[in-house]
């Protein structure tokens, strides 16, 4: 499971926190692996010359994303829109244009 949080804001509210011996997280959410996985693949394929390694994924995951992603990868191949080697899945030129797009086929339950 993964988890996102955020901090106390402003910054004097987090020290008073600290001095305090209390925890600065304000927000806590625990996400489902599916919305984890996506987010990866979201955050992954804005990193333009890296992508989404393979390996990454499975390091963080314990699953392979070929199988994962298996549906979406295939149709956004044949779209044009991502581009797949034997090491990771970048966006294409194309992809690129609409991300938002491309990420949201990751992000969908």
């Amino acid at each position: 499971m993964s988890r996102r949080w955020s901090n106390r804001k402003p910054v004097p509210g987090y020290v008073k926190r600290i001095l305090a011996g209390q925890t600065v997280v304000e927000m806590e959410e625990i996400l489902s692996p599916r919305t984890s996985m996506g987010e990866t693949m979201m955050l992954g394929l804005r990193l333009v010359r890296e992508g989404v390694p393979f390996d990454r994924f499975a390091a963080l995951h314990g699953v392979d994303l070929r199988t994962v992603f298996a549906e979406q990868m295939a149709r956004l191949q044949a779209q044009g829109l991502i581009k797949v080697d034997d090491q990771r899945v970048l966006l294409t030129e194309r992809g690129l244009l609409i991300g938002n797009q491309v990420f949201a086929e990751f992000l969908e339950d």
